[in-house]
């Protein structure tokens, strides 16, 4: 009873405060306007460590302790490799391959934000995978992740139904004057708060040893927190200009956006939490509405003119 209420107390604050948050941020988005510099002439990110400055990182979260699993996860060395590398090459080449057949549609962009953050996480585990106890483990995650992404676009080119968080974000992604901060954080809502309990409790919620991997999952925000100003400022510079301004925000907006972050993959873990100890379809819902709710608020601030004008901007990006 008393695990219970703290789940629902805990998810009903967490979703309070994403909501709120992302409601100014779409509005910011909205209302920043255009960069004042030439943004056709910024260079496109490269395959090297960004020097974008880099907030630091509160951990918090990291003190508050996880539930008791009920058994230990397998050993994924053997897929992935003992620093897991093998599972990130591989999907770092499958988003690279999404970016590719979407172009200049807007719904390239979620795979810009997903390829670069995992080619991050390629370079923490080939420069110091022991800062992670189960790199392997962390590259099996990040395969079942994937895979429900993948899942769900092949289902949308299909026509068939996806989940309702993600439906949003193809409704934005192709019709509407919507920023590349919607189609971004409204991207990252469905896949984090929808997909990524069950990728996490689909790999499971403990190392071989029986130990838990929370340690690891708060651990991976320090890698995000290195990732976060050069995917903004990739989004900005490869199809909206406006999200430039977000970039020129640095260490305080970054701040910001990353201890969000870190609330919110919490709140993953103990959604996958809930999934271990009852995958019913009660659980499943919740999760589900818990995604559709946010990005339901994040869904504001058209910009008349805005699909065009971006249009247009990232064919020129790719003539340069």
């Amino acid at each position: 009873m008393i695990r219970s209420t703290f789940n629902h107390v805990s998810e009903t604050c967490m979703r309070s405060v994403l909501v709120l948050w992302f409601s100014i941020t779409c509005l910011i988005l909205t209302a920043c306007g255009e960069p004042t510099a030439s943004a056709g002439a910024a260079p496109l990110p490269n395959d090297t460590p960004a020097s974008a400055s880099q907030a630091p990182l509160l951990p918090l979260t990291n003190i508050l302790p996880p539930l008791s699993s009920p058994s230990s996860a397998p050993d994924y060395t053997e897929a992935c490799g003992l620093d897991g590398l093998k599972c990130l090459r591989w999907v770092e080449a499958e988003l690279a391959g999404w970016e590719r057949f979407f172009g200049c549609d807007h719904r390239a962009v979620f795979p810009t934000v997903y390829r670069l953050l995992t080619q991050e996480t390629r370079w923490q585990m080939e420069n110091d995978p022991s800062v992670f106890q189960d790199p392997a483990g962390l590259g099996q995650e990040a395969v079942e992740f994937y895979r429900l992404y993948e899942q769900m676009i092949r289902a949308h080119l299909a026509g068939e139904a996806i989940p309702p968080a993600w439906q949003l974000v193809m409704d934005v992604a192709q019709e509407g004057d919507w920023t590349g901060g919607h189609d971004m954080l409204m991207a990252i809502n469905a896949h984090v708060q929808r997909d990524m309990p069950f990728a996490v409790a689909k790999t499971g919620l403990t190392l071989p040893s029986g130990e838990s991997r929370k340690a690891d999952h708060d651990h991976f925000n320090s890698i995000l927190n290195r990732a976060y100003p050069r995917i903004v400022q990739a989004v900005g510079q490869r199809y909206d200009p406006i999200m430039l301004n977000v970039a020129d925000l640095g260490v305080p907006g970054n701040l910001a956006a990353m201890q969000l972050v870190a609330l919110w993959r919490e709140g993953v873990w103990r959604n996958a939490e809930r999934l271990t100890q009852s995958d019913d379809a009660l659980t499943r819902e919740s999760i589900e509405q818990q995604a559709l709710i946010t990005g339901t608020v994040m869904k504001v601030g058209e910009v008349p003119g805005r699909r065009a004008m971006r249009k247009a901007y990232c064919e020129a990006q790719k003539a340069n």
